[in-house]
């Protein structure tokens, strides 16, 4: 460890011990919850937060109070973002008032705005979800953190800024041309220094593309964690970050509105350890508000065990997933396959698995690709690249997919924007949505 890091590190808990070491505690509460699953006092201790959460929610909250009679969670009801966006006031607690808390604000996948308030004991738990959750992947308080996402003109280097003192930069995923990426590989060749990165998997896509289609060396940094967020993670991401910087990424399901929800053993693909210290996740039948068994694919619905400011309890997050038993009948989650209109169907109606569209990649180096379904049986796969591709044996593969009866089409672009989140949708549908 650097002496550089070794001083942020110090400096970090310095400030904590200060404000009562709240992060400190919490650290170590999550730890110890989420390591020792089965001991009493963990079962305890998440069934406290609960009950606690619960009661408040109908003691303090207008939308809550009727369900005052509750014998447990089942009885509350299943709420999504337009309910909370439209009943704000209903769901905030009467205990909290506004400038005692932070309000986080996200535009989501849609691009509708949509906020929730937290109180700071909250705020404290999501730093300590995120430096348990980091060091578990390889990161260390201190250490470079390159966060690739989208970032405005504020977040500037200066000494004064928590970044600085954080050892965090921010790269933004709108300055990822050729010449950008080029430069940017550049300075991490010749930086020695542990890091980390963090970012949207699109952008490390984007990234990886660069450096096949450069016939890139491996680059030797000193990379230590590679953590993607926001968007599911894919066989291409995996191999290409492995290959280039060293380490194999790890997934990590996550929201503005809670947190860190869940993250993916670095030792085990497709097992997304559960956050089940800081929230209760539950799946729920597609289309009915009931729970789904084990292994059966459903929507995820996340109660928030910390958030005394805003309860939030069986919240809807748009997202689909299935949730297994590990050997020690564990919860976790073995997919998280993004929101509903990220997901592609087949002309029978069925759900496609996600990671299709990775099947693209073999028929060339594209700068970027989308997969769109605009219909029961019609889609369209738009390609950004200067050189044609085998048309008929893509599409010959894709119909086996989706069905002999599709109808699919490829077109070329110059490009497929942003979206106002920073991020590029590789499969969007505007059919089922």
């Amino acid at each position: 460890m650097s002496l550089s890091q070794v001083f942020r590190r110090k400096v970090f808990w310095f400030f904590d011990i200060l404000k009562g070491n709240d992060i400190k505690k919490h650290f170590e509460d999550i730890k110890e919850l989420i390591e020792n699953p089965q001991a009493l006092s963990s079962i305890q201790k998440k069934e406290e937060y609960l009950q606690n959460i619960l009661q408040h929610a109908v003691s303090t909250t207008w939308f809550y109070q009727k369900y005052s009679g509750y014998q447990s969670i089942a009885d509350f009801p299943v709420i999504n973002k337009n309910m909370i966006r439209d009943n704000f006031e209903e769901f905030t607690s009467s205990k909290y008032k506004l400038k005692d808390c932070v309000k986080v604000s996200t535009s989501g996948s849609t691009g509708a705005p949509f906020s929730v308030l937290q109180n700071m004991s909250k705020r404290c738990r999501n730093t300590g979800d995120n430096l348990y959750f980091s060091s578990k992947s390889g990161y260390e308080i201190g250490q470079k953190l390159i966060y690739v996402k989208i970032w405005s003109d504020q977040y500037k280097h200066n000494p004064l800024s928590k970044f600085w003192w954080q050892n965090i930069h921010p790269r933004s995923v709108f300055k990822l041309s050729d010449q950008e990426i080029a430069e940017f590989i550049e300075k991490l060749r010749k930086d020695t220094s542990k890091k980390s990165f963090l970012g949207y998997t699109s952008a490390f896509t984007t990234i990886c593309q660069y450096l096949d289609r450069t016939n890139a060396e491996p680059i030797q940094s000193n990379v230590q964690s590679i953590i993607t967020m926001s968007e599911g993670i894919n066989d291409y991401v995996r191999a290409g970050m492995k290959k280039y910087f060293g380490i194999v990424p790890v997934s990590r399901y996550s929201n503005n509105e809670n947190g860190i929800l869940a993250q993916e053993d670095r030792n085990t693909t497709l097992k997304f350890v559960i956050n089940s210290a800081s929230y209760l996740i539950e799946v729920f039948d597609l289309e009915k508000d009931v729970p789904v068994s084990f292994g059966k694919r459903g929507r995820i619905v996340v109660t928030d065990l910390h958030n005394y400011a805003m309860p939030i309890i069986r919240y809807d997050t748009g997202d689909i997933g299935t949730m297994n038993l590990d050997e020690n009948n564990i919860p976790y989650l073995a997919s998280i396959e993004g929101r509903k209109l990220d997901l592609i169907y087949n002309t029978k109606g069925e759900i496609v698995p996600s990671h299709v569209s990775y099947k693209l990649c073999k028929y060339g180096d594209y700068k970027q690709f989308q997969l769109i379904q605009y219909g029961k049986k019609d889609y369209t796969i738009k390609l950004n690249t200067d050189k044609k591709i085998d048309e008929s044996t893509m599409l010959a593969e894709f119909k086996g997919y989706f069905g002999q009866d599709a109808n699919i089409t490829i077109t070329y672009v110059d490009e497929i924007p942003l979206l106002s989140s920073g991020k590029r949708r590789e499969v969007t549908n505007t059919y089922y949505s």
